[in-house]
């Protein structure tokens, strides 16, 4: 039985839309495993790598689902998805500079 008033998820857009709460998740965990031990080589690789490629994931991911919205739907998640990538990378990159420019470190 095929039910014709569904139509198929998007995927995409949905992967956009967690990838910044995954990318949130990752910073937490590091953040507070790593016990005040800021410039070790484990915590700038997740700063500098991880985080920025998770984000860049779901923008990129967010992105790429827009013109499937007509087909699939989930207009909301891509939308959402999207704002939420621009305002976590611009929330990264001020974090990026302060803790690179800040006189303590």
């Amino acid at each position: 039985m095929k039910y014709h008033g569904f139509r198929k998820t998007n995927h995409l857009a949905i992967a956009g839309f967690l990838m910044p709460f995954a990318a949130a998740a990752i910073a937490s965990v590091y953040v507070l495993n790593a016990k005040g031990d800021f410039v070790s080589f484990r915590f700038r690789f997740c700063f500098v790598v991880l985080i920025p490629l998770v984000l860049g994931l779901g923008l990129f991911f967010s992105v790429k689902s827009i013109p499937q919205i007509r087909d699939r739907n989930d207009k909301d998640y891509a939308y959402s998805g999207l704002v939420l990538n621009l305002f976590f990378i611009a929330l990264y990159l001020v974090s990026a500079f302060y803790i690179l420019f800040s006189p303590n470190t």
